[in-house]
């Protein structure tokens, strides 16, 4: 059932694409604006996510549409990816069966998203802020590893899926003053649901025998851009 969600959230996102460059027609039409905009990007992962993700670099694209020039409101899509460098996060103690028991559980992941809605600023720059509904695209892989029950343990979690997502930003435009365009630099929330990952505070063990629970957790995450728009 999550699969087919995912997909259809694809299906509808891919289906505003016509409107987007609808609205580019629109613009050129009515006299006003449509300008792209390449970033670098930063991930921060926050709750859950926050435990087991590590810092994510990756690039982005977006398209900013203003039908109207003298009017903040604007139609902003972005199309983004971003690697989580590997981090290793250790079980909670106290959540082991005998003081020699020790595990900890690698994970990286790689992410694609998507989103499209609402943004408002003044086309010639300054501060804006936007809001989008999309997608994420997960594919996470969890290594365990350690000593349970003294004998050695080694488990692989991983999941890969299509899921809801939706972000809230702002940010700052500039004209560059070293060539044509603006710098752009902003910040968002961005909340993914359904992805499937371990959260180490769950993990228990008995003897031999690891508990460990995969779950649909949200996937929050601060995304910081640095880039330009023309």
């Amino acid at each position: 059932m999550r699969r087919v969600r995912g997909i259809l959230f694809v299906l509808f996102a891919v289906a505003l694409l016509p409107a987007a460059v609808t609205l580019a027609h629109a613009a050129d039409a009515a006299g006003g604006t449509y300008a792209n905009g390449g970033y670098l990007v930063g991930s921060l992962p926050m709750g859950d996510w926050g435990k087991i993700a590590g810092f994510g670099i990756g690039i982005d694209g977006a398209n900013i549409v203003h039908t109207t020039p003298d009017k903040p409101f604007g139609i902003r899509s972005n199309l983004g990816w971003l690697n989580n460098f590997a981090r290793t996060q250790d079980i909670p103690q106290a959540n082991l069966q005998t003081a020699n028991d020790k595990l900890s559980v690698e994970t990286k992941n790689m992410s694609l998203y998507f989103g499209i809605g609402p943004e408002i600023g003044k086309p010639a720059g300054g501060l804006f802020g936007f809001g989008t509904v999309g997608f994420n695209t997960y594919w996470t892989s969890s290594n365990m590893s350690g000593t349970a029950g003294g004998a050695p343990y080694n488990g692989k979690f991983g999941d890969s899926r299509i899921a809801f997502a939706w972000s809230a930003g702002a940010g700052i435009r500039k004209p560059s003053k070293s060539g044509p365009g603006k710098i752009e630099l902003s910040g968002e929330w961005r909340s993914g649901g359904g992805h499937m990952f371990i959260d180490p505070d769950e993990v228990t063990n008995s003897g031999t025998t690891v508990n460990v629970e995969r779950k649909a957790r949200t996937t929050d995450q601060v995304l910081i851009r640095l880039g330009s728009v023309f």
